[in-house]
């Protein structure tokens, strides 16, 4: 029985070769690599690293990576998972998690092709969109929770990856809090904000995780620690308010696929994917949350200054 098709980087689709056991295969993970990893299980002995993501949009949550997911997804050159967070590397550490699906690497890369039925539905949109056929040249996947991850799981990718590309984003850290903290008390659970007590916000907004996604400066300098850091890509909640056209050029530049236009979903660029409302946050909450945050929100505004000096820069 042949085996099944896969999509291979910049080719199509195409009927992978049968391996036979007497032939040695350069492109199999080095046991270097097996050596390297501490929390990736690898099942097959053929396993290879083709299929290994060539970027991830890794967070934090509420900053607008969901929006720039819709839009990539689009795009003729570029292979995005479904599911869109996989929450692979972030939960390599917790296992107990209930949410928690698999440590091996087989499993995970099993998410970076496309079925047949997919494949020809992607061909037949990206033909219809744009008269072109849909041609991935990268593939990614888009997990929030990676952002904030210990510096030994980013380690972790760069062993298996070490020319990975990044996309990390920023928000006000108020705002990014009030926000997660709607969608996760709130939203998720059909109750109306004004239903929550205070203590329980407050709880929220304390757990550790919560002021980790905050810390945008110590979050960059992980993956930069252990990446290139031109690899790491910082964007910002307010150009996907105010200029999304923009911050689009830069990502697909960043990512060496195609900046055409054409390939934008002209309602999706005006649009807020993954809404909570835009709501004020309380005054007695944005009160706490700037005490909370006093130091994040300096860090917050550094990278902003920084990032418009850049971008003013490259223009």
């Amino acid at each position: 029985m042949p085996r099944p098709y896969r999509a291979d980087r910049g080719a199509g689709f195409r009927r992978q070769r049968e391996w036979r056991p007497d032939e040695e295969d350069s492109t199999l993970i080095p046991q270097s690599v097996h050596e390297r990893l501490r929390y990736c299980e690898i099942e097959s002995e053929r396993l290879t690293l083709d299929r290994f993501p060539d970027f991830l949009i890794v967070g934090p949550q509420r900053t607008g990576t969901t929006w720039l997911h819709q839009i990539l997804r689009k795009h003729p050159e570029v292979f995005l998972t479904e599911p869109k967070e996989i929450f692979f590397f972030s939960r390599l550490k917790n296992q107990a998690n209930p949410r928690f699906e698999s440590a091996r690497l087989d499993w995970y890369l099993e998410h970076f092709h496309d079925p047949f039925s997919r494949w020809a539905y992607k061909q037949a949109r990206s033909f219809a969109h744009f008269r072109t056929f849909y041609r991935p040249r990268i593939r990614g996947e888009a997990t929030a929770s990676y952002a904030a991850m210990d510096r030994d799981l980013v380690e972790e990718i760069a062993v298996l990856n070490p020319d990975v590309k990044i996309l990390l984003m920023v928000r006000d850290p108020v705002d990014r809090a009030w926000s997660h903290a709607k969608k996760d008390l709130a939203r998720n659970r059909g109750r109306r904000a004004s239903e929550i007590g205070e203590a329980e916000w407050h709880s929220f907004f304390r757990d550790p995780y919560q002021v980790q996604c905050a810390r945008y400066e110590q979050n960059i300098a992980t993956w930069r620690s252990c990446l290139p850091a031109a690899n790491v890509f910082i964007g910002t909640f307010e150009e996907v308010e105010s200029r999304p056209a923009e911050l689009l050029q830069r990502v697909t530049r960043f990512l060496g696929v195609s900046d055409d236009a054409r390939y934008v979903d002209p309602e999706l660029l005006r649009s807020a994917v993954n809404p909570t409302g835009r709501s004020e946050v309380p005054e007695n909450f944005r009160r706490f949350l700037e005490e909370l945050l006093a130091r994040e929100i300096d860090e917050w505004k550094r990278i902003v200054a920084r990032t418009r000096m850049r971008t003013a820069a490259a223009a």
